[in-house]
């Protein structure tokens, strides 16, 4: 009989089995954690997005025969309907479903399904609840969740996280 066999054994099978299933367990956990950021972080690009083009919408509003006053609320999510006029001159308001005055909002992205963005009285524009498929977003700092600060945006799974009662007259409701 011939002693020299060219395979593997069993045991040696198992162990590279063994070995790649460890492998396997530990790498899971962190590449999950990698596409969880990366859609975290493209709702966070969205929400920005959506507030630059809220931003152009109310600038060129403001060239219309009526200019839109501040504070001003844009709701979502965006549809035919423009929804009831709330614009004074003096005091601000708001258009409903996506527009500013007859400017409907576009953004080159996606648009959020829900949420809205707020143009305040010191010029400043903050966001509110804005949906992204499972994510809302708000901009806020994430120390101090009583406070906006418009270059920050949070972004999370749950609507709880990015809500606030906020005392500067900013409407902040689900």
């Amino acid at each position: 009989m011939r002693d020299n066999s060219k395979g593997f054994t069993l045991i040696e099978l198992l162990a590279v089995i063994v070995i790649l299933a460890i492998i396997a367990l530990i790498t899971t956990p962190v590449i999950l954690n990698v596409i969880e950021n990366a859609r975290r972080n493209s709702a966070v690009d969205k929400a920005w997005g959506t507030i630059d083009a809220v931003r152009l919408a109310y600038t060129q509003a403001q060239t219309d025969i009526s200019p839109v006053g501040i504070p001003y609320t844009v709701n979502f999510p965006k549809g035919s309907d423009k929804g009831e006029s709330g614009t004074n001159v003096a005091t601000g308001g708001g258009f409903g479903q996506g527009y500013v005055n007859d400017t409907p909002v576009q953004a080159s992205g996606e648009m959020p399904q829900g949420g809205f963005v707020t143009i305040r009285a010191d010029g400043s524009i903050v966001a509110h609840q804005l949906q992204f498929g499972k994510y809302y977003c708000s901009t806020m700092k994430e120390g101090n969740k009583n406070s906006f600060d418009q270059n920050s945006m949070y972004c999370s799974r749950t609507i709880a996280d990015v809500t606030v009662n906020n005392a500067n007259n900013d409407k902040v409701t689900g």
